[in-house]
């Protein structure tokens, strides 16, 4: 898995020879990772990745592919019974026109899972070749433990960046009287480095749940101001820094883009090649207005 995984939620606004030309960039540029899930665009992001994979057998082989499972569009619900996570998986494959996927991660948790049936799914999928790696995207330490399944969970896809730093506030003021040191994931960031289960971050250059960017200047002047000072020492683009920031938390953290755009993949890539400084680090970090106590 590249650290830099390309993010296809957005693919449709490509036509299919774009998305193909879109691949072909990516995996001359060292990313092989591609993030989907069933409910992109009611799996229409999956049928158009597999007409890509239909047209041009040679790149599966050079891919690691990741979907995603849970979420039931309409009246929106979560379903992590053991006949949606297979139903979801069988229509994944058909979509996507592929034999397995490389990795299944459980979109959302669902409060009324059952962690027998979650494991009858995960211990069957793996057994008939369907899926490869196993993972989870936005649960809690107390939702992976409930799970109990320590050989199959192997990433966690969490939102994180300079614009939502929840997972690293309420580390660096633990104990502190002030809003950044209310525990809001119960320190499931040192959580998942101590049990090695991957930390993938999406939406890494948004500000909140989609409520802009963090590049906003008249939003956000002290962060840009900053993000621009070590644009400059480092000689890349502010977005590298902000992906940088993300990268040095921990060595085998991964970076979902969602970008279609090739000029800020390759911002996205530029931040995997130098390594800010301790001192830059934590000044980023208080440049979005977060205290250090």
């Amino acid at each position: 898995m590249s650290r830099i995984i390309q993010g296809l939620m957005r693919s449709l606004s490509l036509s299919d020879d774009e998305l193909y030309e879109l691949i072909k960039f990516d995996l001359e540029s060292g990313i092989n990772t591609f993030d989907l899930a069933d409910i992109y665009s009611k799996g229409e992001v999956e049928k158009q990745f597999g007409r890509i994979l239909s047209s041009h057998k040679e790149l599966r082989e050079k891919m690691f592919i990741q979907t995603k499972c849970s979420i039931v569009l309409g009246d929106t619900y979560y379903d992590l019974s053991y006949d949606h996570i297979m139903s979801s998986v069988k229509e994944s494959l058909e979509r996507m026109n592929i034999k397995y996927i490389d990795s299944l991660l459980l979109h959302r948790p669902d409060i009324l899972m059952d962690k027998d049936e979650v494991k009858k799914a995960f211990i069957e999928l793996k057994e008939k070749g369907l899926v490869k790696h196993f993972g989870v995207s936005n649960f809690s330490k107390e939702a992976i433990e409930y799970l109990n399944l320590p050989e199959y969970i192997e990433y966690n896809q969490v939102q994180l960046g300079l614009g939502q730093m929840r997972l690293i506030d309420e580390v660096l003021n633990f104990n502190m009287n002030n809003d950044e040191g209310v525990s809001h994931t119960n320190d499931t960031l040192f959580y998942l480095k101590r049990k090695n289960i991957k930390i993938q971050v999406w939406s890494p250059l948004l500000v909140g749940y989609f409520e802009g960017s963090i590049f906003d200047e008249s939003k956000y002047p002290t962060l840009n101001r900053k993000l621009e000072e070590l644009s400059s020492k480092y000689k890349v683009s502010k977005a590298s820094i902000a992906i940088n920031f993300l990268l040095m938390l921990d060595k085998d953290l991964n970076v979902v883009i969602g970008s279609m755009n090739k000029d800020h993949i390759k911002e996205a890539l530029d931040g995997e090649e130098f390594t800010m400084s301790k001192e830059d680090w934590y000044s980023l970090y208080k440049s979005t207005g977060h205290m250090l106590p």
